[in-house]
């Protein structure tokens, strides 16, 4: 009993030390000018101007001095964080770029690029795990279907099911979950990449429409890869295209009239030469506007992946090869970027599958950080 009330004051002083160290850690009675400096060493600007506009120190005229100097302080702390969360964004780390940014909001006067560029972020990381989740079930999917036909192979050598090295029953009830997924994914995906989720699928649960769908899928295939019948297009008809298309600045179409070149023709003369001549004035208007629209494409790509935009960027490159294939600085800025989306872990959809008789493993991540373009 002596014991308990001996301890008893000893625990009371605890908790006065405690609180004593809790209030001083607050400091609610410390002045104004002192508590807006320590928010300011704490990197808090918001909450220093918060302070200013709820005492407002006089004299005023000094402390508004002081309240410019906060503001740009935190203008640069601003600065700095959307460096360091595109940075780190570029190395494919998300995650990390979105911690920077919500301390950010939380210590730093609002900022509508910084939340424009949280919500884009959590977008891509959303799709992130959105495709790597999908990657899971085709990778799950195919590892069954091998399972499974290896397990059918060996049930006729095994005296007993317990012989095998994992139970064909419990395996068999992954088969129409994956294959629900797997219809799924392919309802989003087109051409080939569609044709082959739906195969795999089929391989884990046969369906008579599922099996349908692949026969029309596959006809469509074929006639799509047919090379189309075309008539000889008239000299005439190919200049006027042409001209036509230079005047509403498609230099897409206009690409296509002038690879579509009249032929020489040396004994050509009257109407034909001057078709050949005019053809060639045009080809070569085309391919001054495609070299400059090429070269604007790539600065306009270049801004927008420095400001962290990176598929805007490709945007603008993939639209300037369209129009000059060969421009060695669109390939190379496009090889690039493309590089750094695969570090951001957020392609929408999945590479295509490798054959089902193949275990090839999934692609290692590229380690090296590129450069900008």
């Amino acid at each position: 009993m002596t014991l308990t009330r001996g301890r008893l004051p000893l625990a009371g002083i605890l908790l006065a030390v405690l609180l004593v160290q809790g209030c001083a850690a607050l400091d609610p009675f410390a002045p104004p000018e002192q508590r807006i400096e320590r928010a300011v060493d704490a990197g808090d600007y918001q909450r220093a101007l918060e302070l200013i506009d709820e005492h407002e120190p006089e004299p005023r005229a000094e402390w508004a001095e002081r309240r410019t100097s906060i503001e740009a302080e935190a203008a640069a702390a601003a600065e700095e964080a959307m460096h360091e969360a595109r940075a780190a964004s570029a190395e494919g780390a998300v995650a990390r770029a979105l911690e920077i940014l919500e301390q950010a909001e939380q210590q730093l006067p609002p900022d509508t690029e910084r939340r424009q560029y949280i919500e884009q972020l959590e977008r891509q990381r959303q799709v992130g795990l959105k495709t790597l989740e999908q990657r899971h079930d085709i990778l799950e999917a195919r590892a069954l279907v091998q399972q499974l036909r290896l397990l059918e192979v060996m049930r006729p050598l095994v005296r007993r099911s317990e012989q095998l090295p994992d139970d064909p029953d419990r395996l068999a009830q992954r088969r129409d979950p994956l294959a629900r997924s797997l219809d799924a994914y392919a309802a989003d995906a087109e051409g080939e990449e569609r044709l082959e989720l739906l195969r795999l699928a089929q391989n884990l649960s046969p369906a008579p429409e599922r099996a349908e769908r692949i026969a029309n899928l596959e006809r469509e295939s074929r006639e799509a890869e047919a090379p189309p019948v075309e008539d000889e297009v008239p000299r005439s008809t190919i200049n006027a295209r042409l001209r036509q298309a230079l005047e509403a600045d498609d230099l897409a179409t206009a690409a296509r009239w002038c690879r579509n070149a009249i032929t020489p023709d040396s004994d050509a003369s009257g109407p034909d030469q001057a078709a050949q001549r005019a053809h060639r004035v045009l080809c070569e208007e085309w391919r001054e506007r495609r070299d400059t629209r090429a070269e604007e494409l790539l600065e306009e790509g270049r801004g927008h992946y420095s400001a962290g935009r990176i598929e805007e960027a490709l945007e603008h490159w993939k639209q300037g090869l369209d129009l000059a294939p060969d421009h060695a600085g669109l390939l190379a800025a496009h090889e690039r970027a493309l590089r750094v989306v695969e570090r951001l872990e957020s392609l929408r959809v999945p590479e295509p599958l490798p054959e089902l008789e193949e275990d090839t493993p999934p692609d290692d991540v590229p380690q090296a950080v590129p450069g900008a373009p």
